[in-house]
């Protein structure tokens, strides 16, 4: 594929100062680090290419802007071209954000203690939080698999529905499994490796009952989401700083977990998502069973609709197909 600098291929008069701006087609990638640049661009080129695989759909114009506040208007202006855009945060971006969050508490505990010994404490905390933080060991997966959630939205009719101002993750209309299956289709092998592991590492005793509740809870990052945006507001306010500005907090899932997150978790949810991935495309031995049954749910059907018009290498029905779907999980796991 080529990759050239943003140009008059664009309506973009230039690229905005300070950034540097890669396109490949109908996709764009801005950042402030050149290197930074060309691996978003990579990386959507690498989710680009597995879609087309995996849905037989090419996805409308994307961009990409890391650290958008660096670039104020520039997404919307691009909204208004006809992209779709997914701001990224950098680690960069993401460690001096944290660091202004730790440095005043830290400080306080280590009051008297030499400079560069506080800088020695925060660095350690940093890197504990940021550089083990998946989105930035997996940066490219990530980015491939937010990607799959947008694209599911936008390559396929959904029909419009009233949230009602709640969060929605990826297409609203779309059932939260089937919207995180497009995206987890999209990761790399590494990650998807570690899914699986994960999953097995901590197998529920009743598979078959979590796999009921997995096809009809909300997506569990959207209480975390929540319960993240809750906690970041008021460590601002106890700061004595604004609560309404951007913050990012890194918390794992035993934390959230605690604070009364879903019963499945986000690192199960997934873990579902990749087995039931892998259960379809061994039962079907292709992948256009995704395509077909993204289609189905976009029409206003059920899964059990689907099953019911399915190959005759699927259960019949969601039940069934539960049960089926708990034996592979068990069988491939005790492997």
């Amino acid at each position: 594929m080529i990759i050239t600098a943003l140009a008059a291929s664009l309506s973009l008069a230039s690229c905005p100062a300070g950034a540097h701006c890669l396109e490949d087609e109908t996709l764009l990638a801005v950042s402030a680090n050149p290197d930074r640049a060309a691996f978003i661009l990579s990386a959507m080129q690498t989710a680009q290419a597995r879609y087309g695989d995996v849905f037989s759909r090419t996805p409308g114009l994307t961009a990409v802007i890391e650290d958008s506040t660096q670039f104020p208007g520039l997404a919307l202006e691009l909204d208004g071209q006809g992209y779709t855009v997914k701001p990224w945060v950098s680690p960069q971006a993401m460690r001096d954000q944290l660091e202004a969050q730790l440095r005043p508490a830290l400080e306080a505990q280590m009051a008297g203690a030499p400079e560069a010994v506080i800088d020695a404490a925060i660095n350690s905390a940093l890197s504990d939080r940021v550089d083990g933080n998946e989105r930035v060991r997996h940066g490219e997966a990530i980015i491939a698999h937010e990607l799959g959630h947008l694209w599911l939205r936008d390559t396929y009719d959904w029909p419009d529905i009233d949230t009602g101002g709640a969060r929605t993750y990826g297409a609203a209309a779309a059932p939260d499994w089937f919207d995180e299956t497009a995206a987890v289709l999209m990761e790399s092998e590494q990650l998807t490796g570690e899914r699986r592991s994960n999953l097995c590492e901590d197998l529920p005793d009743d598979i078959s009952a979590q796999l009921s509740r997995y096809f009809t809870m909300e997506h569990p990052l959207l209480q975390m989401a929540a319960l993240a945006a809750d906690r970041a507001a008021a460590a601002a306010r106890a700061r004595g700083e604004a609560a309404d500005g951007p913050q990012i907090m890194v918390m794992s899932g035993d934390a959230l977990s605690s604070q009364g997150a879903d019963m499945i978790g986000a690192e199960r949810f997934y873990g579902l998502t990749r087995a039931l991935v892998d259960y379809l495309m061994t039962r079907t031995g292709s992948h256009v069973v995704f395509d077909t049954l993204a289609q189905t749910l976009a029409s206003g059907q059920s899964l059990e609709d689907w099953l019911a018009s399915s190959p005759s290498d699927l259960p019949s029905s969601q039940a069934a197909l539960i049960d089926d779907l708990a034996t592979f999980i068990e069988s491939g796991c005790a492997a």
